[in-house]
């Protein structure tokens, strides 16, 4: 078992690499990077004092731990609304759940597992119908 170990990785890890490379090989686009020039529309002095601006007015905080942008967001729906429109969305959306990319999949996985009839072996149906 062990042998196959040492033959089976390296044999699936050369042919992932080669399959990648194989896709890989079919990217034609140039690199261009090296040829491309970029022109400047700020000097300096304008990029500094908009960061000082930034940091006065305090819209810098982007790394910040206290940086929430969300915490001004409020909704202009009501709870029943938001209910309402995912009732409609979702009878909307009853025919791309069975016919949909997944065929119905998701769905069918979440639902209840289905209950298990006992086993039934062959000496037992003779035994019963005598």
């Amino acid at each position: 078992m062990r042998k196959l170990h040492l033959l089976t990785y390296p044999a699936i890890a050369l042919l992932s690499l080669a399959a990648t490379g194989a896709a890989l090989a079919d990217d034609i686009t140039p690199d261009d990077t090296a040829t491309q020039v970029f022109a400047e529309t700020k000097t300096r002095a304008q990029v500094q004092a908009e960061l000082a601006a930034a940091r006065a007015d305090g819209s810098i905080k982007a790394w910040s731990i206290g940086y929430n942008p969300l915490a001004m967001a409020r909704s202009t729906a009501t709870r029943a609304e938001v209910n309402a429109a995912l009732r409609a969305d979702r009878a909307a959306d009853h025919a791309a759940t069975w016919y949909g990319e997944d065929s119905g999949s998701f769905a069918l996985g979440r639902l209840p597992a289905p209950r298990v009839a006992a086993p039934v072996y062959a000496g037992t149906l003779l035994k019963t119908a005598q």
